[in-house]
C-alpha cells in the first residue's frame, strides 16, 4: 500500500524528532561527564552507566530514542492538532506539564537499566534510588525540558517557511538567488466579501482557518508547498517534475474540493455556509531568493506569478472553477480522467502577447 505523502512528511518530523533527541542526549551527557579535580587540578570524565564511554552513552541513548519515536509521534500525530488555536502562554504550559513527566518516565527507564546493568555490588533498589534521586537527574529535567521545549520551537518554525523550505533555508539555498522552474496555483474563495458579510467577520475568519486546514493535507498529498496564504487565496507551488508527475497539480484542486464536500457538515453546523472556491494554475521560470532583514521571507519573483494571479481573476468571467494556461495544457493534455476545453486568447493586463486558456473538467 503507497503511503500519502502527508503521512510519510509527518514520519520523517518524528524521525527527525527523534534523531534530535539522541544527539542532543549524547551531548548533554557528555557534558555531564566533564568532572573537575580540585586536588590535581584537571577535568575528567565520569561515566554512571556501563565500564565504558561507549557503553554508557548506548545506555543512556536508549531513553532518547524511546522518547524519540513514543513522544515524537504524539507531538506531531495528535499534540500539535489539539493545540491549535490556543495561546502560545498555554502551549507552553500544556508542553512543560506533559513533557516533564514524559522526561521523568524516560529517566526512570534508564534508571532501571543502569541500576540492572551497574557491576557494583549493591541491591537493585540502592543503586535504583542513588542514580535517579539525584542533582545529576535534575539537572536532566532542566536539559531536556529546555530540548523538548526548543523542538517545539523548530515545528512552529518549520510550519512557518512550510514542508522542506527551513531544511533548505539552514543549508544556505536561498541566500543567494536562484532560478527554478515552478507551478503556481492560485486558489481562491469565491463570493469571500459577500460570505463575510453573511455570517460577520470573526465567524468567517474562523471558518478561513478551517479551510485552511483542510486544504493543507490534500495540498500535501499531491507533493505541493503552501508558498503564501494571501487574504482568502492560498497560493501553492511545485517543482515542475512533481507537479506534472501523475497530474498532481490537476489532482490537488480535486482533492481540496473533495476534502471539502467531505467536511460538508461541519462547515454547515459551524459556519453556516461551505467554502467554494476557484483557481488558476501556470507554470514558468521564477528567482527564489530570501529577503529582508528585520523580517526575512523566501519570495519567488517572476511574471509566472502575475499571469497566474490574472488567470484566476477570469474565471468568473468564463464560468470556470478551474483554469490552466497554454504551457500546461500541452504537458498535460493527455492525462486521464480530466477534460480540456479552450475557452479563450486574451491579452491578459500587463502582457505584450495572447495567452491561450483553457477550462479543466473531471471526469467521472
Amino acid at each position: 500500500m503507497k503511503l500519502k505523502p502527508a503521512f510519510v512528511y509527518k514520519i520523517s518530523q518524528v524521525l527527525a524528532i527523534t534523531v534530535f533527541w539522541v544527539l542532543a542526549g549524547v551531548l548533554v551527557e557528555l557534558n555531564n561527564a566533564v568532572n573537575y579535580d580540585p586536588v590535581s587540578h584537571k577535568h575528567f570524565l565520569h561515566f554512571i552507566f556501563g565500564n565504558t564511554w561507549l557503553e554508557h552513552l548506548l545506555i543512556t541513548a536508549i531513553g532518547p530514542v524511546i522518547g524519540g519515536i513514543l513522544g515524537g509521534s504524539f507531538i506531531v500525530f495528535y499534540q500539535r492538532g489539539r493545540l491549535k488555536g490556543k495561546t502560545y502562554a498555554q502551549k507552553l504550559f500544556i508542553h512543560s506539564v506533559l513533557y516533564i513527566l514524559f522526561v521523568s518516565a524516560c529517566i526512570l527507564l534508564v534508571g532501571i537499566i543502569g541500576a540492572l546493568t551497574s557491576p557494583e555490588d549493591e541491591s537493585f533498589w540502592r543503586k535504583f534510588y542513588r542514580d535517579i534521586f539525584s542533582f545529576r537527574v535534575l539537572r536532566l529535567l532542566i536539559d531536556w525540558y529546555f530540548i523538548v521545549v526548543l523542538t517545539i520551537f523548530l515545528l512552529d518554525v518549520s510550519e512557518i517557511y512550510g514542508s522542506g523550505i527551513l531544511r533548505n533555508l539552514l543549508l544556505g539555498r536561498y541566500y543567494l538567488p536562484g532560478k527554478e522552474d515552478r507551478i503556481f496555483m492560485f486558489l481562491d474563495l469565491k463570493s469571500s466579501t459577500t460570505m463575510a458579510e453573511q455570517i460577520g467577520d470573526e465567524r468567517y475568519f474562523r471558518m478561513l482557518r478551517y479551510f485552511y486546514e483542510v486544504a493543507n493535507e490534500a495540498i500535501l498529498n499531491h507533493h505541493g508547498e503552501i508558498y503564501q496564504y494571501v487574504g482568502d487565496e492560498i497560493i501553492v507551488s511545485w517543482e515542475k517534475g512533481p507537479g506534472l508527475r501523475d497530474a498532481n497539480c490537476l489532482q490537488c484542486f480535486g482533492a481540496v474540493k473533495a476534502a471539502v464536500a467531505h467536511q460538508r457538515d461541519y462547515f454547515i453546523s459551524n459556519f453556516g455556509v461551505v467554502p467554494e472556491f476557484k483557481a488558476g494554475i501556470h507554470s514558468g521560470e521564477v528567482t527564489t531568493g530570501q529577503i529582508g532583514s528585520v523580517k526575512k521571507d523566501i519570495v519567488y519573483s517572476g511574471d509566472v506569478l502575475n499571469t497566474t494571479a490574472r488567470i484566476v481573476a477570469l474565471c468568473n468571467q468564463y464560468s470556470q472553477t478551474l483554469i490552466i494556461s497554454e504551457v500546461l495544457y500541452e504537458a498535460l493534455k493527455t492525462a486521464p480522467g480530466y477534460e480540456f476545453n479552450f475557452l479563450d486568447n486574451p491579452l491578459l493586463r500587463g502582457k505584450t502577447v495572447p495567452l491561450r486558456l483553457y477550462g479543466v473538467s473531471m471526469l467521472g
